[in-house]
């Protein structure tokens, strides 16, 4: 099950499989999808969508460069901690930080590659808009249970 903005730029796919509690799980981003086809369990990964933070630090401002931002994120702890979004087997190739700044929720991404790092990905969407996904997605995967 897909669940996703309106444009279809920012969302969240949800599919039970076989298996005691595992689902496919991947974000679309810039109408990619991102992560793989792999079963995982995804408790901490719905509680991380649940509570982003929200980061008014001027290092975040919106007129950011992606990867600056992203290299930011990964030499500032606080930022780091803050915005890491970890814990999903499906996504272990990709480098992820999520954020509400200015009323919008950011998500950017990055993948891991063999030969260093591929180019940031960033979505973003009204915070309403991402609470209402995130949401939704969550209720179909507690009642898939």
């Amino acid at each position: 099950m897909r669940f996703l903005d309106d444009a279809g730029q920012f969302g969240l796919l949800v599919s039970p499989l076989p298996g005691h509690r595992m689902f496919r799980f991947q974000i679309i981003i810039g109408g990619a999808l991102l992560g793989d086809r792999e079963g995982c369990i995804l408790g901490s990964v719905m509680a991380q969508l649940k509570d982003r933070p929200q980061l008014d630090d001027a290092k975040v401002d919106i007129g950011f460069d992606p990867s600056g931002l992203m290299d930011r994120f990964a030499v500032d702890e606080f930022l780091h901690d803050a915005a890491i979004i970890s814990s999903v087997e499906s996504l272990d190739g990709w480098t992820l930080y999520g954020f509400i700044h200015t009323g919008r929720f950011f998500l950017l991404a990055r993948e891991i590659m063999p030969a260093g790092v591929g180019p940031v990905l960033v979505g973003s969407v009204v915070k309403a808009d991402y609470d209402s996904i995130v949401d939704a997605a969550r209720d179909y995967w507690l009642k898939s249970q």
